[in-house]
């Protein structure tokens, strides 16, 4: 009876164990979820501004090769925000 009584207190211990272990799991895969979703929505944020990047550094080249070549529109035909000053 002493015998049982001990094996019945190792098996609450154990299988409160397990439940303690398996909220830490279900406590994992949620936070696991969420980071792949914030690492998507920032995989798709960067691509965006890759893209955006990309863009710019074509219109800057572009500009550069007008500038070089003289092929530039005089000041007055540039927009309002547009440094007037050659560089």
């Amino acid at each position: 009876l002493e015998n049982n009584t001990i094996l019945m207190d190792k098996l609450k211990k154990v299988q409160q164990e397990n439940e303690d272990l398996k909220a830490r799991m279900d406590k994992h895969m949620e936070l696991s979820r969420q980071l792949s979703t914030e690492q998507a929505v920032l995989q798709e944020s960067l691509e965006k501004e890759s893209k955006v990047n990309k863009r710019l550094s074509m219109e800057n080249e572009e500009l550069l090769w007008k500038l070089h070549n003289g092929d530039l529109c005089s000041p007055r035909k540039l927009s309002p925000s547009s440094p007037s000053v050659p560089l």
